[in-house]
């Protein structure tokens, strides 16, 4: 039988077994995964400037139009559920819209416009074609010459948009597109542009904004925000299709030129 040593006033404790810690794995380290690039700046609300203007009744013996001042007010109430701040859109409807106070709100749009704002141009009304050039049709027939309001409208700083509906529209468009300046028209510069007596608005700028922006069935992705390539992509080939009957002078066919990636009305980009 085997005898037990005991450690006198100690109890004998066994020491446990020690594991080494293992070494590190060997082999290349994984590659940093990409982060998406920032979003581009975008104008604030106190950085948005809207001049609109739309004619319906024309003084003197000119014909009115069915939806100019509409197109107007239909564009402002787009701008202001988009967080445009309501103290930064000049309107100039009817009477108000005389060729000085186009003249005047161009200027407004300049004097107010820096590298960090975004401000849009929008006329709804007669065009008047003559001699190879187009003039906007003010209230008081003082009507302003496509070199004129291109001249103006390029003194606009940081990003703009320029949005004309009107027959022969496309003709404003004379170097006024850049990649900071977007330039919309509601048909070519040989072709007219209708009005639907139905939705009391022009025909592009009803199915643009009203259709496109505001019930926003140009949304494409599905991502809850209409940009202005969805919202036109949207309502051109409508506007085209719906006009397609027109006689003698057939269908609208609208005009899209400049920018620099997507435009999104409650977040202008800068």
């Amino acid at each position: 039988m085997a005898l037990l040593l005991g450690l006198t006033g100690a109890t004998a404790v066994a020491s446990p077994s020690v594991i080494p810690p293992l070494p590190p794995l060997l082999g290349p380290r994984p590659a940093p995964q990409p982060q998406p690039p920032p979003p581009p700046p975008a104008a604030t609300p106190e950085d948005r400037w809207a001049l609109i203007i739309g004619v319906t009744d024309y003084a003197g013996r000119v014909k009115s139009t069915v939806g100019g001042a509409n197109d107007a007010r239909l564009v402002r109430d787009v701008l202001l559920r988009n967080g445009w701040r309501e103290d930064r859109i000049r309107m100039l409807i009817d009477g108000q819209a005389t060729g000085q106070a186009i003249a005047e709100g161009m200027r407004w749009l300049q004097a107010n416009s820096s590298p960090t704002t975004f401000s849009l141009f929008q006329f709804s009304g007669h065009v008047k074609q003559r001699g190879g050039r187009e003039f906007l049709w003010p209230y008081d027939s003082a009507f302003l010459a496509d070199t004129d309001v291109v001249r103006a409208l390029q003194g606009i700083r940081g990003t703009a948009w320029s949005s004309f509906s009107g027959c022969e529209a496309a003709g404003f468009d004379d170097g006024l597109s850049s990649p900071r300046h977007r330039v919309t028209a509601s048909s070519q510069v040989d072709e007219k542009s209708y009005e639907d007596p139905q939705t009391g608005y022009s025909v592009w700028t009803g199915m643009l904004f009203d259709e496109g922006f505001r019930q926003q069935r140009g949304d494409a992705n599905r991502d809850g925000v209409t940009s202005l390539d969805e919202a036109f992509d949207y309502a051109a080939p409508r506007a085209e299709n719906f006009t397609s009957d027109q006689q003698p002078f057939g269908p609208q066919t609208p005009y899209r030129a400049g920018g620099d990636g997507p435009l999104r009305l409650d977040s202008p980009r800068i």
